[in-house]
């Protein structure tokens, strides 16, 4: 694959140590991402580290080389610092040390930090924008081990090929990395075949907080912190569980809160089926993300910050309902 992108021709200029990292409360697409371009750079002969603020969900933890991920913040300047799959540096939770900063995601809008970004918000997850630069840069080099990881991230972004940012090029570049050896079935079973029954109670008690709203067009869900502390699970054993939410028949938005340890700050994860621009609702309260899977935090009490949520998403589902009676 013969194109110019600047960033590659950055990273084969760069002599000296280089930071990849990610976001914090970290997904299959960020994780991916940074593995697979920090194995790629060391094959291709340069000093790199990986890192981020939080651990590696379970889900992951059959992704190579997950030992060499460093906790972030590290106390060194990097000449470069290379962010995956986020729309801002604040997003990796910490602060980081470096000369230069590069992004590299797929997110809609974010904030430019240097000439050499590739950001492409039209491309299904960040692994592919990882596998359009590395493919430029030399095919050669990717082997198993970083398809699978860039792997990972296509199926969790594109929920399986289930959501709408999943088109031809999501196939082409699923054939191109089970070509270079990822394994559909096995990544597939790691992800989402080996469910911990501390997970699957947490989930149940989970899913009995599940309130309806807007003629059942809207789903909340709510992880207390005392959920977390009964079944002994974490923050990221919560990944997918909006799903369970949205898949309700006539639930046009379904939201997720849960609660962090502050007991007064709120993690919301939204997801949409294409009615609404859940990107847009994300964004009013400081958040961001993708039309159909956003995020955002915001700190003050359940009730309040539940009431707040249910009425931005009503209004924009209003707001759809009248624009199509225009039509």
């Amino acid at each position: 694959m013969e194109r110019f992108i600047p960033i590659v021709e950055r990273l084969k200029r760069e002599e000296k140590d280089i930071l990849v990292f990610t976001h914090e409360n970290p997904d299959g697409d960020g994780i991916g991402s940074m593995i697979a371009l920090y194995l790629f750079l060391k094959k291709a002969g340069k000093n790199v580290t990986m890192a981020m603020k939080d651990n590696v969900p379970y889900v992951y933890n059959f992704l190579p080389n997950i030992d060499d991920i460093k906790k972030l913040p590290i106390n060194h300047k990097f000449s470069v610092a290379i962010l995956v799959d986020a729309a801002h540096r604040k997003r990796c939770g910490t602060d980081i040390y470096s000369d230069e900063l590069i992004r590299i995601d797929h997110h809609v809008g974010g904030e430019f930090e240097s000439i050499y970004d590739y950001v492409d918000d039209y491309s299904p997850s960040t692994t592919a924008v990882v596998t359009e630069i590395l493919r430029s840069w030399d095919e050669s080099l990717i082997d198993k081990d970083i398809a699978t990881c860039l792997y990972t991230g296509l199926i969790t972004d594109t929920g399986s090929f289930r959501y709408n940012n999943t088109t031809s090029k999501t196939f082409e570049i699923a054939k191109f990395l089970t070509e270079k050896g990822a394994d559909p079935s096995y990544i597939s079973k790691m992800i989402f075949e080996r469910n911990k029954v501390n997970v699957l109670k947490l989930l149940q008690k989970t899913l009995s907080t599940l309130e309806l709203y807007n003629n059942n067009q809207i789903a909340v869900l709510t992880v207390f912190r005392e959920f977390l502390i009964e079944t002994n699970t974490s923050e990221e054993d919560t990944e997918g569980f909006v799903n369970f939410a949205k898949s309700i028949e006539g639930v046009k938005v379904a939201v997720i809160m849960i609660q962090r340890e502050d007991l007064k700050t709120w993690r919301v994860s939204l997801r949409g089926k294409g009615d609404v621009d859940v990107q847009e609702i994300a964004k009013s309260f400081g958040g961001g993300g993708h039309k159909d899977a956003a995020g955002c935090r915001i700190v003050g009490d359940y009730q309040e910050v539940k009431e707040k949520l249910v009425d931005r998403i009503t209004k924009s589902l209003n707001k759809v309902e009248r624009e199509s009676l225009t039509v």
